[in-house]
């Protein structure tokens, strides 16, 4: 295939030259996620993806975010991103940074959250006495280590976070073949958009 009609089909299946409708936006969506917000954002505005929607794709996800049909979450090199809820077990698979030797404050907001959760950062500062300086990257870390997730789903400050259940049972080998199976079947459909090679 020439370069030309390489990059038109790339441009067609991206909806670059239409855009698309909702149905047709979620599929897009859910190949190219983590979703990101715009550049210069205002607080708490959902991702869209940009020029590809035949209609308000910021509203929409908005709607989506208040039914928590999207999430955030702290991905590559901690970056924040909107995936759908049912993908948390396989992006916490590819994104997951471990917590190996957690610290003191780590451990005790993270069991304060197991055992009374959710919190707001307030309501953990009044509960622990730490600052708010302190508790912002604590959370931020167990974030990234998929063990606590931000509940954002609109523009206020005042948010909860909440333990993520995935670890209360083992990831047994059934679960890891599924999670294999759905990773294959993520890569075929960015390699199908993009217009590569389809990986076996």
């Amino acid at each position: 295939m020439d370069r030309k009609k390489v990059i038109s089909l790339r441009m067609e299946r991206q909806f670059f030259t239409k855009g698309a409708n909702e149905e047709e936006y979620i599929e897009l969506y859910r190949d190219m996620q983590p979703g990101l917000n715009v550049y210069w954002n205002g607080f708490g505005q959902p991702p869209v993806v940009s020029f590809r929607a035949a209609f308000d794709d910021l509203e929409f996800n908005r709607e989506r975010q208040m039914k928590r049909k999207l999430v955030k979450g702290r991905f590559t090199g901690g970056n924040l991103g909107w995936i759908m809820p049912e993908e948390m077990e396989l992006f916490a698979g590819l994104y997951r940074k471990s917590l190996t030797k957690p610290t003191e404050i780590q451990w005790e907001i993270l069991h304060l959250i197991e055992q009374a959760g959710p919190f707001t950062i307030q309501q953990i500062k009044e509960e622990t006495g730490y600052l708010v300086k302190e508790i912002t990257p604590v959370l931020h870390r167990l974030q990234e280590a998929f063990l606590i997730y931000e509940d954002q789903y609109d523009g206020e400050w005042d948010r909860g976070w909440y333990l993520i259940s995935l670890w209360q049972s083992p990831i047994t080998g059934c679960r890891k073949r599924k999670l294999s199976l759905r990773l294959r079947s993520l890569l075929r459909k960015v390699f199908w958009r993009r217009v590569r090679e389809r990986i076996c």
